[in-house]
């Protein structure tokens, strides 16, 4: 037994000498005392110590069909069973991704034809870049690779995926952006330039500032434009009417990919099983990952659309030889369980429920804190909501520093035993509950907000941070 690692050491200093935590402060990571789960059902986690939280999350936005359900454990285990880890390389495949791929092909928007399977969010995105060059490439335009992304947007945090994303603490320290990866501005109304007054207008000027950048660049060497329908990690921004038909008609203009990530928004997020067609996004290709298996098992898909597709079959060159793809890409167990995550979401109306309980939790939390004042803004769509704060109400400034007064609000929640997600650069509470959360699950997480928001208050102005 390493002395490392023996097991007369507690959870917590184990933990605190080995594990690389994700997005933590690592020179401080050995000062704070360790969430541990032990176990989690429904909405609910509890941890070693026997306390119980509330996830108005759905851990980082995942687990749509709620935490512990057994039909996912038993297509899992049944599959484990039959195939283990057979990979889907060159001639080999196996029933339950090619039962997947007509599945999924079947909820997806009706030009979507093709699916390349990986792990994660961070790889689709990833993927999609790959396939955006080897588009151009085949059809013999090998300058076209620029791909326009935008400011607070999230998109992963592989070398590829995290310089498409367009927020700096993503970038600190590894070099990124990558070059050809450009950032234009996001659709964010609540920080809006001082000009614009009206929401027509900022969506022509936002439709105009695409518009002029592609043309600095010169069209000839931009290939695509990456959104998600409803931001996430960069501020739960639903765009507003008209926006992604006039970013639309920019793109086709100067023959300019259109790639969807709908990690966080497909499979039912927003009410619908792609969030993307109502938006009017005429997305080119597809990238998903979260909600298919809700979280259960990693898995991730890219969905290429017709016109993509069309040019990918079509290349003879060395007999269209497509040199990508990961161990894990169609796994067996995986699809198994996205099968009967699917099956639960259809069968249980949870894109119905998404819609309801969306309407009942964006409702009730204006009504418990819309005049506040320290809430700027109150938005979102099905469920996923955010709640921004300013440090002046009145004229919607922001905090000074973000991070440390978010941090404030994450403690506030924490001590409230609710989880929340923050926002990246501002002062945000986004909430995104599983899709299986009823009434009684809405009030009881407003109820635990009402009291997140006093305390957040007291411990800014204890802090000397509002400024």
């Amino acid at each position: 037994m390493s002395t490392v690692y023996g097991s007369n050491r507690s959870l917590q200093e184990i933990d605190k000498a080995g594990l690389v935590h994700s997005f933590s402060s690592l020179h401080s990571q050995k000062d704070r005392d360790l969430v541990i789960w032990d176990h989690a059902e429904g909405l609910w986690l509890t941890t070693t110590e026997g306390e119980r939280y509330l996830d108005a999350a759905a851990g980082l936005w995942c687990t749509n069909i709620g935490y512990g359900r057994k039909e996912l454990a038993d297509a899992a285990a049944a599959q484990m069973t039959r195939t283990s880890s057979i990979h889907s390389f060159a001639q080999f495949s196996n029933e339950p991704i090619i039962r997947l791929t007509e599945r999924v092909l079947e909820l997806a928007p009706d030009n979507m034809r093709r699916i390349v399977y990986g792990n994660s969010g961070s790889d689709a995105n990833d993927t999609q870049v790959k396939l955006v060059r080897r588009y151009n490439n085949v059809r013999g335009l090998p300058r076209k690779k620029k791909i326009i992304s935008r400011m607070s947007a999230y998109h992963g945090s592989t070398v590829a995926s995290g310089s498409l994303t367009g927020i700096p603490l993503v970038h600190r320290t590894f070099d990124l952006p990558i070059e050809g990866v450009l950032h234009t501005h996001m659709h964010d109304f609540h920080r809006r330039p001082a000009h614009i007054d009206d929401m027509d207008g900022y969506v022509r000027w936002l439709a105009d500032e695409l518009e002029a950048m592609i043309q600095r660049e010169g069209p000839d060497t931009v290939a695509a434009f990456i959104a998600e329908p409803v931001t996430g990690a960069g501020g739960v921004l639903v765009p507003p009417d008209g926006y992604f038909r006039a970013i639309r008609e920019v793109l086709d203009r100067h023959d300019v990919l259109m790639i969807a990530d709908e990690v966080i928004t497909g499979f039912g997020r927003t009410g619908a099983w792609f969030a993307s067609p109502e938006f009017g996004m005429g997305a080119d290709l597809i990238s998903v990952s979260k909600g298919i298996t809700s979280g259960y098992f990693p898995m991730s898909a890219c969905l290429i659309s017709e016109r993509v597709a069309d040019v990918l079959y079509g290349e003879t060159a060395d007999d269209g030889l497509f040199g990508h793809g990961f161990t894990a890409s169609g796994h067996s167990v995986a699809a198994a369980v996205a099968l009967a995550n699917i099956d639960i979401i259809e069968g249980e109306g949870l894109l119905a429920n998404a819609l309801r309980m969306g309407d009942l939790l964006l409702r009730r939390v204006r009504e418990a804190v819309g005049d506040h004042e320290l809430v700027g803004d109150i938005r979102g769509k099905g469920l996923i909501i955010g709640v921004e704060f300013d440090a002046d109400r009145s004229t919607g400034k922001p905090f000074a520093d973000p991070t440390a007064v978010g941090s404030l609000l994450s403690k506030s929640a924490l001590e409230e035993k609710v989880l929340v997600r923050g926002g990246h650069g501002r002062v945000l509470a986004a909430m995104a509950p599983a899709l299986i959360a009823t009434e009684d699950d809405i009030e009881e997480i407003v109820r635990r907000f009402v009291r997140v928001v006093d305390r957040f208050a007291d411990k800014l102005t204890a802090s000397g941070l509002r400024g």
